[in-house]
């Protein structure tokens, strides 16, 4: 497809040196699919070299996040970011506002997150429990959300516009998404073999639950008015590519909305 602006995309120094991805986290795969919902608890990781990154994401694509990202922000602090790309290669898209594609809300609350900004509210260890509440919904209510995939932060029965894709970036997305995900994240390039991998989510296990792993509560999914859809645990299925490092697990409950733990501690078993 067309760019639809006349810069080409800017692709960050990171995509180009990161080779290996490991996650951990589930996914939801459907017919249609108009959003995603989730509330992520959010850790901080002071030791992630430069070439490396740890994340939490959630993500819409057609295909079968908050971030500490030394190489792209030049520190070790979390910080809030939007991607966007049309194909699996990153020959398209970018980080936060590095390229043309993500649209600020112009009348955005000074105390809401703007991509690529520092999050300095993180999770202790057996402490403090901070999280946000983020949505992705393509939002096509007549006038309203003219089909624009929009991200918003949620705070109780009020959700805040923080901007948006338009429709016109993607090709089968434009209409709708077939496959929901909620994972946690770290890239790294080749490596010696007694190199560790960096640390996911809090660094701990999911086995440790709420105040020492790190946590993706809530899941939904969003109806093609943006209303929330609680995910059927028939089409959720865990999402995992290296299970002696990064673990997944989900919370024992009677019902949705589903909640999982992830992560796992630097290693060098992978």
């Amino acid at each position: 497809m067309e760019h639809p602006v006349d810069q080409p995309p800017k692709i960050s120094k990171c995509q180009a040196a990161v080779k290996t991805l490991k996650v951990a986290g589930m996914t939801n795969r459907s017919a249609q699919l108009f959003g995603i919902y989730a509330n992520i608890s959010a850790w901080g990781h002071e030791h992630i070299k430069p070439d490396a990154y740890s994340a939490t994401i959630m993500q819409v694509s057609n295909e079968s996040r908050r971030p500490t990202f030394p190489s792209l922000y030049n520190d070790n602090k979390l910080h809030f970011f939007a991607q966007w790309t049309t194909d699996r290669d990153w020959r398209t898209g970018c980080y936060n506002m590095d390229c043309p594609g993500f649209v600020p809300f112009r009348n955005t609350r000074a105390d809401m997150p703007i991509p690529g900004m520092v999050v300095d509210a993180v999770s202790s260890y057996g402490g403090a429990d901070s999280s946000m509440v983020l949505q992705i919904v393509k939002d096509g209510r007549p006038g309203v959300g003219n089909g624009d995939w929009w991200l918003y932060r949620v705070s109780g029965p009020v959700r805040f516009p923080l901007g948006h894709w338009p429709a016109a970036l993607f090709t089968s997305l434009s209409r709708h998404a077939t496959v929901a995900a909620w994972y946690g994240a770290v890239g790294f390039p080749p490596r010696a073999r007694d190199e560790p991998l960096p640390a996911m989510g809090s660094g701990r296990g999911p086995g440790e639950g709420y105040a020492r792993a790190a946590y993706l509560a809530d899941i939904r999914l969003m109806d093609d008015m943006a209303n929330p859809v609680d995910a059927s645990m028939a089409y959720v299925m865990p999402l995992a590519n290296a299970e002696g490092c990064y673990k997944v697990a989900m919370e024992d409950t009677n019902g949705p909305p589903y909640t999982f733990f992830y992560g796992g501690p630097v290693s060098h078993a992978c």
